[in-house]
């Protein structure tokens, strides 16, 4: 289950983290593009940043407390 709950975190991080590089690269109008850009540096600090290293690493001592490793 919490392998499910990962999976759709990073595939939904990525899919905010795509389109809105794709509205910040062809956007024609420059200030959407600008917000666009502030959304993709929001998106990629908080997916990456601190929540995300925190799931990852519960994740993985569950994972290996599961499995008798600690």
């Amino acid at each position: 289950m919490l392998l499910w709950f990962l999976i759709g975190y990073f595939l939904f991080v990525a899919t905010l983290v795509g389109y809105s590089a794709y509205v910040a690269i062809s956007c024609p109008d420059a200030k959407r593009r600008a917000d666009a850009f502030k959304v993709l540096k929001l998106i990629w600090v908080t997916g990456t940043g601190a929540g995300g290293v925190t799931l990852a690493i519960t994740s993985a001592m569950l994972k290996m407390r599961e499995l008798g490793i600690i």
